[in-house]
Parts: C-alpha cells; sequence; structure tokens
C-alpha cells in the first residue's frame, strides 16, 4: 500500500519526526490527537497497514521514517526494536558477547537481562528473549551506538560472568569456555573482580576462576587472592549441570570445581600445548 496520510495521521508522524521519537504509544496518539482511545487504536491500524508504524508489542508501535522511502522498509537492526521492547533493560548474554566479539556464534535470539519476569517474543523473526535479573545484581552496562541507534549493552565483563552463570544463553557450556578464553585480551581485571564481589556469589567466582586457570590466564597476584576469598569454606560444585554431566569428576584446586564436563569440550582446538603441559607434574 502507497504510504499516504490523512490530515490527523500526518499529524502524528510530523510529531514524531520533529521529536526525533523512534516509538509511539497509544497514550501518546490519544494525546497528541486529543482524541479517545478507540479513535488512537483506530489510526494507530491504519498507520501500521500504510507502513508509517510497525507493531512491537500491544500497544507499542515504531515508527518507520519519511526516509525509509515509498515502501516503508522496516528497520532491520534486531538491537533498535529490542530496546523499545521493555525498561529498564541491558543486552547481554550471547547479544553482548557478539558485540565485543568474544564468539563467533550466530545466535537466532536476541537476549535482554531485565528486572521483569516476561515470555519470550518473536519480531521480524527473531526471538527475543527476556533474562530475568534481579535488582541489586542490575549493574555492569552502558549506552552504546549500534548501527547509529543508542542502547545498553553489558560491558565485556558483565557479559562474560552472564555467560558463565546462565550457558543457555551464550550457545552452551563449550562456547562458554571459548568466551572466557577470548576474553582474557578484553577485560579489566579490576572492573571483572569489582562486579564478581558485587554479584556475591562463591559459584560464579569458582567457575570463574576454573575457566581462566583452564586457558592459562595471567590472573593479577591480587586479583587472584581477592576471587580465592570470595568462595566459600568448603565449597564445592560441578563445573556443568549436574542434570546434563552428571557428578563425578577431577576435583579442581584451589576452585574446589569438580571438573564433570569433557575437558575436550572445553579446551580450543589449538591448546594441544597446554593439554601437555597440564599433564605434567607441577615443578616439571
Amino acid at each position: 500500500m502507497e504510504r499516504t496520510l490523512s490530515g490527523n495521521e500526518a499529524k502524528v508522524i510530523l510529531e514524531l519526526e520533529w521529536l526525533g521519537q523512534k516509538t509511539v504509544t497509544l497514550a501518546d496518539l490519544r494525546r497528541t490527537l486529543g482524541a479517545s482511545d478507540g479513535y488512537a487504536r483506530f489510526v494507530a491500524h491504519s498507520l501500521v497497514k500504510k507502513g508509517w508504524l510497525e507493531r512491537l508489542r500491544p500497544g507499542l508501535f515504531q515508527l518507520i521514517p519519511a526516509e525509509r522511502g515509498r515502501e516503508g522498509v522496516a528497520d532491520t537492526n534486531p538491537l533498535a526494536a529490542g530496546a523499545a521492547l521493555i525498561t529498564p533493560y541491558f543486552f547481554s548474554f550471547g547479544t553482548a558477547c557478539t558485540h565485543h566479539r568474544l564468539t563467533e556464534q550466530v545466535f537466532a535470539e536476541v537476549y535482554l537481562a531485565v528486572q521483569q519476569r516476561r515470555p519470550p517474543r518473536m519480531i521480524r523473526g527473531k526471538r527475543y528473549i527476556f533474562a530475568y535479573v534481579s535488582e541489586r545484581r542490575f549493574f555492569g552496562f552502558k549506552e552504546v551506538s549500534v548501527l547509529g541507534v543508542p542502547v545498553q549493552m553489558a560491558v565485556v565483563e558483565r557479559a562474560l560472568l552472564d555467560a558463565i552463570d546462565r550457558p543457555r544463553y551464550a550457545g552452551g557450556i563449550a562456547e562458554v569456555s571459548r568466551i572466557a578464553a577470548k576474553s582474557i585480551a578484553k577485560i579489566s581485571w579490576d572492573l571483572l573482580f569489582e562486579l564478581v564481589n558485587k554479584w556475591g556469589s562463591s559459584a560464579l567466582a569458582q567457575r570463574l576462576g576454573y575457566l581462566f586457570d583452564l586457558h592459562q590466564a595471567e590472573m593479577p597476584p591480587d586479583v587472584r587472592r581477592d576471587l580465592l576469598k570470595l568462595i566459600r569454606p568448603q565449597s564445592k560444585i560441578q563445573f556443568g549441570s549436574r542434570r546434563r554431566w552428571g557428578t563425578t569428576g577431577k576435583l579442581i584446586r584451589p576452585w574446589n570445581v569438580v571438573e564433570n564436563v569433557p575437558l575436550e569440550l572445553l579446551i580450543l582446538e589449538s591448546e594441544e600445548a597446554f593439554r601437555t603441559k597440564r599433564a605434567m607434574p607441577l615443578g616439571a
């Protein structure tokens, strides 16, 4: 359908473009038009049909501006749509790991950390996953520009921690090990420890330390010492899910992590030298 506009529709679109507003709610339309809820819904439906608005969720629409041409091609940036779905939020897990180039895996989903429990949504063939994060752990992100759109993105250290904490949102446990290996050259050790300390999870500190030792990270001695202090006395955990990988394996100290996941899944193919070194006795 050609992108024509009635008088009231033009009023809505001109106001949105003048204000630089990328999304609009039914409440915004009622206010702009000075009309009833029913008429606002009618105008919204018409603008969607004509290609000026795109429905993101009930009562929320994204503007497809005039610069998109006569056919009204929608913005293909999945993060722009995700940023309009919920507040507060930040992109993390596989999405942030991709942004920081910690993984080469292509994710079919977009992952958002949010403070509200919501089911996944499908928009333009993309599945948006809302991972609940408690208010006290809602930290470690900043505004970045993705294809010209400002969005809230986990910093590299937070993306790493989220991946370790919930591997299912980052490609699985083998991919998380690779993410940890690639993060070594990118992280700030001080900021990483600050976030782990604020997180307050012994298990997260244990898995993080285990992965860094696995990949021979040169962890600053003070960070290593302080990370070990976060581990609860006598705390022994399995590295991978007990349901998936079982409960048995070699106990790796000083992190007290049971290596219940096969090493060949966790170590990069280029780490043959490390395999040999790890098998040698200490001091050899």
